[in-house]
Protein backbone atom coordinates (compact mmCIF):
# COMPACT_ATOMS: atom_id res chain seq x y z
CA UNK A 1 0.00 0.00 0.00
CA UNK A 2 1.43 3.85 -0.77
CA UNK A 3 2.53 5.65 1.78
CA UNK A 4 -0.18 8.05 0.53
CA UNK A 5 -3.17 5.40 1.54
CA UNK A 6 -2.21 5.39 5.31
CA UNK A 7 -2.59 9.11 4.91
CA UNK A 8 -6.17 8.73 3.59
CA UNK A 9 -7.48 6.51 6.16
CA UNK A 10 -6.06 8.56 9.18
CA UNK A 11 -8.22 11.24 7.68
CA UNK A 12 -11.02 9.47 7.01
CA UNK A 13 -11.32 8.13 10.27
CA UNK A 14 -11.05 11.31 11.83
CA UNK A 15 -13.50 13.18 9.51
CA UNK A 16 -15.96 10.50 10.36
CA UNK A 17 -15.48 11.06 14.04
CA UNK A 18 -15.50 14.36 13.32
CA UNK A 19 -19.33 14.39 12.30
CA UNK A 20 -20.07 12.09 14.87
CA UNK A 21 -18.79 14.66 17.29
CA UNK A 22 -20.49 17.50 15.14
CA UNK A 23 -24.15 15.25 15.38
CA UNK A 24 -23.85 15.15 19.19
CA UNK A 25 -22.94 18.65 20.01
CA UNK A 26 -19.73 17.93 21.20
CA UNK A 27 -18.27 20.53 20.32
CA UNK A 28 -15.28 21.02 22.17
CA UNK A 29 -14.01 17.42 20.73
CA UNK A 30 -15.12 18.11 16.67
CA UNK A 31 -12.60 21.89 17.82
CA UNK A 32 -10.26 19.36 19.12
CA UNK A 33 -10.30 16.66 15.83
CA UNK A 34 -10.33 19.97 13.61
CA UNK A 35 -6.46 20.84 15.54
CA UNK A 36 -5.74 17.97 14.95
CA UNK A 37 -5.65 17.30 11.00
CA UNK A 38 -2.74 19.70 10.29
CA UNK A 39 -0.78 18.02 12.68
CA UNK A 40 -1.42 14.58 11.72
CA UNK A 41 -0.40 15.63 7.94
CA UNK A 42 2.42 17.55 9.22
CA UNK A 43 3.81 14.11 11.45
CA UNK A 44 3.05 12.13 8.14
CA UNK A 45 5.19 14.28 6.09
CA UNK A 46 8.28 14.39 8.48
CA UNK A 47 8.31 11.21 8.54
CA UNK A 48 7.60 9.75 5.14
CA UNK A 49 8.91 12.71 2.81
CA UNK A 50 12.88 11.99 2.42
CA UNK A 51 13.14 15.42 0.01
CA UNK A 52 11.64 18.04 2.40
CA UNK A 53 10.76 21.60 1.70
CA UNK A 54 12.47 23.97 3.94
CA UNK A 55 9.84 26.95 3.84
CA UNK A 56 7.30 24.28 3.51
CA UNK A 57 8.07 22.35 6.79
CA UNK A 58 8.24 25.55 8.53
CA UNK A 59 5.15 26.50 7.64
CA UNK A 60 3.55 22.86 8.45
CA UNK A 61 5.25 23.21 12.13
CA UNK A 62 4.08 26.73 12.50
CA UNK A 63 0.60 26.05 11.61
CA UNK A 64 0.33 22.85 13.80
CA UNK A 65 1.44 24.53 16.40
CA UNK A 66 -0.51 27.36 15.91
CA UNK A 67 -3.81 25.08 15.98
CA UNK A 68 -2.40 22.95 19.05
CA UNK A 69 -1.97 26.46 21.13
CA UNK A 70 -5.22 26.97 20.57
CA UNK A 71 -6.60 24.11 22.53
CA UNK A 72 -4.58 25.02 25.42
CA UNK A 73 -6.63 24.73 28.50
CA UNK A 74 -5.02 28.57 30.33
CA UNK A 75 -6.24 30.83 32.82
CA UNK A 76 -8.86 33.51 32.11
CA UNK A 77 -5.67 35.88 31.83
CA UNK A 78 -3.69 34.35 29.15
CA UNK A 79 -6.34 33.46 26.90
CA UNK A 80 -6.13 36.85 25.07
CA UNK A 81 -2.09 36.18 24.98
CA UNK A 82 -2.92 33.14 23.50
CA UNK A 83 -5.62 34.74 20.81
CA UNK A 84 -2.48 36.79 19.40
CA UNK A 85 0.29 34.34 19.67
CA UNK A 86 -1.57 31.63 17.93
CA UNK A 87 -2.86 34.19 15.38
CA UNK A 88 0.49 35.81 14.72
CA UNK A 89 1.56 32.22 14.33
CA UNK A 90 -0.58 31.40 11.76
CA UNK A 91 0.36 34.90 9.74
CA UNK A 92 4.01 33.41 10.06
CA UNK A 93 3.26 30.45 9.17
CA UNK A 94 1.22 32.10 5.63
CA UNK A 95 4.29 34.15 4.93
CA UNK A 96 6.80 31.02 4.75
CA UNK A 97 4.56 29.36 2.44
CA UNK A 98 4.02 33.03 0.16
CA UNK A 99 7.93 33.52 0.54
CA UNK A 100 8.68 29.71 -0.70
CA UNK A 101 6.47 30.08 -4.04
CA UNK A 102 6.89 33.60 -5.10
CA UNK A 103 10.55 33.21 -4.98
CA UNK A 104 10.25 30.81 -8.01
CA UNK A 105 8.05 33.21 -10.12
CA UNK A 106 10.03 35.74 -12.33
CA UNK A 107 7.42 38.73 -11.85
CA UNK A 108 9.33 40.62 -14.61
CA UNK A 109 8.13 38.34 -16.65
CA UNK A 110 4.67 37.43 -15.36
CA UNK A 111 3.19 40.61 -14.12
CA UNK A 112 3.91 41.87 -18.14
CA UNK A 113 2.18 38.85 -19.37
CA UNK A 114 -1.10 38.41 -16.78
CA UNK A 115 -1.22 42.21 -16.30
CA UNK A 116 -4.82 42.72 -16.83
CA UNK A 117 -5.34 39.56 -14.42
CA UNK A 118 -3.34 40.80 -11.63
CA UNK A 119 -5.11 44.14 -12.13
CA UNK A 120 -8.41 42.75 -11.60
CA UNK A 121 -7.19 40.65 -8.56
CA UNK A 122 -5.76 43.84 -6.90
CA UNK A 123 -9.08 45.59 -7.09
CA UNK A 124 -11.09 42.21 -5.98
CA UNK A 125 -9.01 42.15 -3.06
CA UNK A 126 -9.02 45.80 -1.98
CA UNK A 127 -12.95 45.54 -1.98
CA UNK A 128 -13.14 42.22 0.10
CA UNK A 129 -10.78 43.98 2.46
CA UNK A 130 -12.53 47.15 2.32
CA UNK A 131 -15.82 45.05 3.44
CA UNK A 132 -14.26 43.24 6.37
CA UNK A 133 -12.69 46.15 7.56
CA UNK A 134 -15.91 48.46 7.68
CA UNK A 135 -18.55 45.88 8.30
CA UNK A 136 -20.29 45.49 11.56
CA UNK A 137 -20.58 41.77 11.42
CA UNK A 138 -17.07 41.07 10.99
CA UNK A 139 -15.95 43.22 14.34
CA UNK A 140 -18.19 40.98 15.82
CA UNK A 141 -16.57 38.00 14.61
CA UNK A 142 -13.37 39.69 16.10
CA UNK A 143 -14.28 38.86 19.61
CA UNK A 144 -15.91 35.55 19.07
CA UNK A 145 -13.54 33.53 21.07
CA UNK A 146 -12.84 35.83 23.98
CA UNK A 147 -16.41 37.27 24.73
CA UNK A 148 -14.95 37.03 28.47
CA UNK A 149 -11.64 37.84 28.71
CA UNK A 150 -11.75 41.31 26.49
CA UNK A 151 -10.90 44.01 28.90
CA UNK A 152 -14.57 46.28 29.00
CA UNK A 153 -14.75 49.59 29.80
CA UNK A 154 -16.46 50.61 33.49
CA UNK A 155 -19.19 53.09 31.68
CA UNK A 156 -19.96 51.03 28.94
CA UNK A 157 -20.39 47.62 27.43
CA UNK A 158 -18.02 47.58 24.64
CA UNK A 159 -14.43 46.33 24.77
CA UNK A 160 -11.95 49.40 24.95
CA UNK A 161 -10.83 51.07 22.02
CA UNK A 162 -7.09 49.78 22.65
CA UNK A 163 -8.28 45.83 22.39
CA UNK A 164 -10.63 46.46 19.44
CA UNK A 165 -7.95 47.86 16.99
CA UNK A 166 -5.61 45.73 18.20
CA UNK A 167 -7.57 42.78 17.36
CA UNK A 168 -9.43 44.31 14.16
CA UNK A 169 -6.06 45.13 12.69
CA UNK A 170 -4.92 41.56 13.42
CA UNK A 171 -7.28 40.46 11.72
CA UNK A 172 -7.05 42.60 8.62
CA UNK A 173 -3.39 41.33 8.60
CA UNK A 174 -4.30 37.49 9.00
CA UNK A 175 -7.20 38.11 6.38
CA UNK A 176 -4.92 39.95 4.04
CA UNK A 177 -1.82 37.19 4.01
CA UNK A 178 -4.60 34.71 3.12
CA UNK A 179 -5.70 36.46 0.31
CA UNK A 180 -2.02 36.80 -0.94
CA UNK A 181 -1.44 33.55 -0.95
CA UNK A 182 -4.60 32.72 -2.66
CA UNK A 183 -3.77 35.38 -5.48
CA UNK A 184 0.32 34.15 -5.37
CA UNK A 185 -1.14 30.30 -5.50
CA UNK A 186 -3.23 31.32 -8.81
CA UNK A 187 -0.28 33.36 -10.80
CA UNK A 188 2.29 30.42 -9.97
CA UNK A 189 -0.52 28.18 -11.34
CA UNK A 190 -1.15 30.96 -14.76
CA UNK A 191 2.86 30.25 -15.22
CA UNK A 192 3.10 27.02 -14.90
CA UNK A 193 0.27 25.12 -15.32
CA UNK A 194 1.29 22.33 -14.43
CA UNK A 195 -0.51 19.51 -11.28
CA UNK A 196 1.82 20.92 -8.99
CA UNK A 197 0.46 24.33 -9.11
CA UNK A 198 -2.95 22.89 -9.68
CA UNK A 199 -2.17 21.31 -6.16
CA UNK A 200 -1.47 24.49 -4.59
CA UNK A 201 -4.00 26.33 -5.90
CA UNK A 202 -6.54 24.59 -4.59
CA UNK A 203 -5.35 23.99 -1.84
CA UNK A 204 -5.41 27.82 -0.76
CA UNK A 205 -8.54 28.19 -2.54
CA UNK A 206 -10.07 25.74 -0.05
CA UNK A 207 -8.27 27.58 3.06
CA UNK A 208 -10.02 30.84 1.84
CA UNK A 209 -13.51 29.08 1.14
CA UNK A 210 -13.20 27.90 5.12
CA UNK A 211 -12.54 31.01 5.91
CA UNK A 212 -14.98 32.85 4.58
CA UNK A 213 -17.67 30.23 5.88
CA UNK A 214 -15.77 31.37 9.22
CA UNK A 215 -16.88 34.78 8.52
CA UNK A 216 -20.68 33.58 8.31
CA UNK A 217 -20.79 31.59 11.48
CA UNK A 218 -19.57 31.78 14.94
CA UNK A 219 -17.46 28.62 15.15
CA UNK A 220 -18.55 26.17 16.73
CA UNK A 221 -21.69 26.56 15.31
CA UNK A 222 -25.26 25.41 15.84
CA UNK A 223 -25.83 24.94 12.14
CA UNK A 224 -23.55 21.39 11.70
CA UNK A 225 -23.54 21.36 8.48
CA UNK A 226 -21.78 24.26 7.74
CA UNK A 227 -19.33 23.22 10.26
CA UNK A 228 -18.67 19.83 8.15
CA UNK A 229 -18.24 21.84 5.06
CA UNK A 230 -15.95 24.03 6.90
CA UNK A 231 -14.15 21.08 8.38
CA UNK A 232 -14.07 19.47 4.92
CA UNK A 233 -12.54 22.08 3.03
CA UNK A 234 -9.87 22.51 5.47
CA UNK A 235 -9.38 18.90 5.46
CA UNK A 236 -8.75 18.78 1.48
CA UNK A 237 -6.86 22.02 1.35
CA UNK A 238 -4.00 20.43 3.87
CA UNK A 239 -4.09 17.53 2.05
CA UNK A 240 -3.89 19.47 -1.56
CA UNK A 241 -0.89 21.04 -0.06
CA UNK A 242 0.79 17.71 0.89
CA UNK A 243 0.30 16.36 -2.38
CA UNK A 244 1.76 19.74 -3.67
CA UNK A 245 5.06 19.10 -1.58
CA UNK A 246 5.32 15.51 -2.33
CA UNK A 247 4.56 16.03 -5.95
CA UNK A 248 8.29 15.80 -7.86
CA UNK A 249 9.58 18.54 -9.97
CA UNK A 250 10.46 17.58 -13.22
CA UNK A 251 12.70 19.07 -15.70
CA UNK A 252 10.91 21.06 -18.26
CA UNK A 253 8.37 21.96 -16.66
CA UNK A 254 5.43 23.97 -18.40
CA UNK A 255 5.27 27.81 -17.61
CA UNK A 256 3.51 30.33 -20.83
CA UNK A 257 7.39 30.41 -21.79
CA UNK A 258 7.21 27.10 -23.17
CA UNK A 259 3.95 27.61 -25.10
CA UNK A 260 4.64 30.66 -26.64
Amino acid sequence: MKEIHYLLIILFLLSGMYVLTECMSLFYFSQAITALIVPVITVFYLVTCKRKIPYFTTFLILYSVAYLFTLIDVSEIHKFLTYYVSNLMFISAYIFLIYGVSKNIPFKGVVPRFNLTIIILILLNSYVLYNLWSNDFSSEYFFRELPDTIEKSPTEDAPLLRETMMSILLEFVYNLVVLVLLNVSFINYLYKENKRSMLLFIGSLCVVFSEVIQYAIFFPSDVIILNVICFLLILVGFLCFYLFAIHSIKKGELTFKTIQ
